[in-house]
Order: structure tokens, then sequence, then C-alpha cells
């Protein structure tokens, strides 16, 4: 009975634990799901409604206290800029359709990069991206320029989409790479190189891009809620395993007793 006692002792202490684990969660997924509503209004321009749902976000955001749970500055960086660059793209009548669901796709992968733990979204955003990259070579190979800067500019409005989500699942040495390929690619520099020259930097960039989305970090798994039901089924078991021997040896040493009697 006190090897029971202890397991339940045990439970209650770690108890308070697991329900606030669980609460960071639940938050988590709260916001996500009102990421998620916004962007599905956005993409049938509703775009009134997308921008109530991304304030009530806000709101939600604080009351939930999720600034407390992110792990780094550059979470919350990523996702105060994006959110702000959503909101100000929804109110802005003259922009293009396009792009004012793009700012809101680009917030929409960020909540998603922050609150999940395996395969975030904008990984799935690997084809069209490498896609655009591809066609982009194709015009050096084939000496077009105009449509060199057409093709360069549709590939960079479609990296940016994700790039802060980037920034928050991948190791740094490999976003800032990218980020120093993406650079050199619109430097005049680039245009005065030879097409072989070219082609060896765009072979080396497709690399470096290949190799964002072979890094993704969430392969990790470092959810505090996982860890403390990995730590408490641990216990458990190990309880119950020991009452169990305990039980078994004290049958055993009883059984002993009546065969000496």
């Amino acid at each position: 009975m006190r090897r029971i006692s202890l397991l339940f002792m045990i439970i209650i202490c770690l108890f308070p634990i697991i329900t606030y684990a669980a609460s960071d969660q639940a938050g988590w997924e709260k916001l996500d799901q009102i990421s998620d509503t916004a962007l599905q209004l956005a993409k049938n321009e509703r775009f009134e409604e997308a921008k109530e749902v991304l304030t009530y976000f806000s709101k939600e955001f604080l009351k939930l206290h999720a600034r407390e749970q992110l792990k780094s500055a550059d979470e919350l960086r990523a996702i105060t800029i994006t959110h702000e660059g959503a909101l100000k793209t929804l109110t802005a009548s003259t922009l293009p359709t396009e792009e004012r669901i793009d700012k809101v796709i680009q917030f929409r992968l960020v909540v998603d990069a922050i609150h999940s733990t395996h395969q975030p979204l904008w990984s799935e955003m690997k084809e069209p991206i490498m896609e655009a990259f591809q066609q982009l070579k194709q015009t050096v190979e084939r000496g077009e320029q105009q449509a060199f800067e057409t093709s360069l500019q549709q590939f960079l409005n479609q990296y940016e989409i994700i790039e802060p989500s980037v920034k928050i699942d991948v190791e740094p040495e490999w976003a800032k790479q990218v980020d120093i390929d993406l650079q050199r690619l619109q430097t005049p520099q680039f245009r005065q190189l030879s097409q072989d020259e070219q082609m060896k930097q765009l072979n080396d960039m497709e690399q470096h891009l290949q190799a964002v989305f072979d890094h993704v970090k969430k392969d990790e798994a470092d959810s505090s809620l996982l860890w403390v039901m990995i730590s408490t089924g641990s216990i458990i078991i190990l309880t119950l395993t020991y009452v169990g021997w305990r039980k078994y040896r004290g049958e055993k040493e009883k059984n002993r007793t009546h065969e000496q009697e």
C-alpha cells in the first residue's frame, strides 16, 4: 500500500506540470486555427473579415500569454513583422490580390512553424520554389536576359513567403547561406559573369536551397509536453514494476515459510 501511495503522490505532484504544458499546446492550437481562418478568408477575397480575424489573433495572443511561450527573440520578431505585414496589405486595396494573399500566407506559415513539431507547412512549398529556380537557370542557359529578370523576381517572391519561417526552423548557417546567394543574384556583378560562371554559381545556390529543405529542425521534437509525458510514463512504469516485484517477493517468502512449517 505504501508503494501505491507513493505512485499516486508522484502523479499528483506532476499533474500541474502536465496540465500547464497541455494548456500551452492548446493555446497555440487555437492561435494556429485563427491564423488559418484568416488565410481562408483572404483566399476568398474577404479581406475585411480576414483583417478582423487577424485583429482577434492579437487579442488572443496577449490573452493566452503566447509571448512567454516563444523560444527566442527571432520567433517574436517573425510573428510580429509578418502579422503587421498581413494587416497592412489587407487594408491596402490598391495592391494586387495575389500580393495581399501572399502576406497572409507568410504569416500563417510563421504561426505554423512556431507551433508545429514536425513537417511544417512551409516545407510543402519545396516543389514550386525549386521549379521557380529551375526556370531561372533555364533563362541563363538560353542567354535570355529579360526573361532572367522576370524569372528572378518570381523566384524571389516565392522564397520571400517562406523566408521568415525558414529562419525559425532551419539552422542559422543554412538560412544565412541562402540569404547570401539571393543578394549575389541581384548584383550587377552577377550579370557581368560569363554564362559558365553564372551556371556554376546557380548550381551551388541550388544545393544550398535544397539543404534548407533537408535541414528542418523540427525532427528534434523537443516539445515540453512530450518530455513530461515520457518522464511521467517512465516513473509510473518503474514504480509499478517495483511494486510488482515486492509483491512477488513477499508471496515467495510466504510460500517458503509455509513449506518449512
